[in-house]
């Protein structure tokens, strides 16, 4: 069956963080549903030109992931400029229908998913449809994101708790730590179970990164 080609254009915008996989899938099956371009937009919102690695290896693998199903990879300056406004000229520019972002309670994006910023660019978008899609469906999606959990532990240094393999004193606390795919550092989710509750807790570079 031969699939149509229409006036659709799909982008998905994907920021620092393990579930830009899991929205670049969802737009290469929507894209591939009707018979749409795909682009996938980032925007760096950094000061400088500071090299960060971790971040680089996202940027490698959602390019690599977005030329395997067909479509562009773009990554857009924006130092001094809201997220929004770099979104929505994107869009324009290159004619977009449909943009999809992610919503999830437990990463950076977390910051410009919220209240305002969607706010922002619903004024602004016109006839163009936004499609916000939950990416931290624990456990079902951590699969996809992370490694296999290993047993480990939290253990308090100061005022901070840090990531262990061993129990080391009264103020620790056991779980079971998911380690982010493409990532050389100790970033990931670290479960628990506190009175029959499961709980994420955030790891970035070993630390526990707790929630404001």
């Amino acid at each position: 069956m031969t699939i149509q080609q229409n006036n659709e254009s799909i982008m998905v915008c994907v920021h620092y963080g393990p579930h830009g996989q899991r929205l670049i899938q969802r737009g290469s099956e929507l894209s591939l549903l009707l018979g749409a371009p795909f682009t996938v937009l980032t925007v760096d919102s950094s000061k400088g030109n500071e090299y960060n690695m971790d971040k680089e290896q996202y940027l490698s693998a959602w390019e690599k992931l977005t030329r395997e199903v067909g479509g562009e990879f773009l990554i857009r300056k924006c130092p001094g400029r809201k997220t929004a406004d770099v979104i929505v000229e994107t869009a324009r520019e290159r004619g977009i229908t449909q943009i999809i972002i992610g919503q999830s309670g437990q990463t950076l994006w977390q910051e410009i998913t919220r209240g305002s910023f969607v706010n922002e660019l619903i004024e602004q978008l016109g006839a163009i449809d936004l499609h916000i899609v939950a990416v931290q469906r624990y456990p079902d999606m951590l699969e996809e994101t992370h490694e296999a959990g290993v047993p480990a532990y939290l253990v308090k240094q100061g005022g901070s708790y840090v990531l262990s393999d061993l129990d080391e004193g009264m103020e620790t606390i056991k779980g079971i730590f998911f380690r982010e795919l493409h990532t050389d550092f100790n970033n990931g989710l670290f479960k628990i179970v506190t009175n029959g509750e499961t709980q994420y807790l955030r790891i970035v570079q070993s630390e526990w990164i707790k929630p404001n």
